[in-house]
C-alpha cells in the first residue's frame, strides 16, 4: 500500500488522546484525504480534513466518494450506533 484514502479510527478511553492528536496530525501533514475518528460513547465521528483546524461532527451519516469511483459509499450512523437486541437483553 502506497496511499492511505481514507483512515478510521475507533476511539477506546486508552488511545483517544493519541488518536485525537498525535495520529491525526500525522495523518493531516502527510495529505490522507479522509479521517474518521469514530466516538462509540458519543455515537458520533469527527471528520477531519488535511487542512482542517476542527472535525466536521456528524451524527447522522458520513460519505466517502474517492476520485474515479461513481457510486459513494454511505453509512448511517443511528443505523450503526442503535443497540441490537442481543446487547439489550443479556440475561444474566
Amino acid at each position: 500500500m502506497r496511499t492511505l484514502l481514507l483512515t478510521i479510527e475507533v476511539l477506546s478511553p486508552s488511545t483517544a488522546r493519541y488518536d485525537r492528536f498525535t495520529k491525526r496530525r500525522l495523518y493531516q501533514e502527510v495529505g490522507v484525504p479522509l479521517y474518521w475518528i469514530v466516538d462509540p460513547d458519543e455515537r458520533l465521528f469527527e471528520v477531519w480534513t488535511p487542512d482542517a483546524e476542527f472535525p466536521q461532527l456528524e451524527r447522522e451519516r458520513v460519505v466517502w466518494q474517492p476520485k474515479n469511483v461513481s457510486q459513494a459509499f454511505r453509512l448511517d450512523l443511528r443505523e450503526l450506533f442503535e443497540p441490537t437486541r442481543d446487547s439489550d437483553s443479556i440475561d444474566a
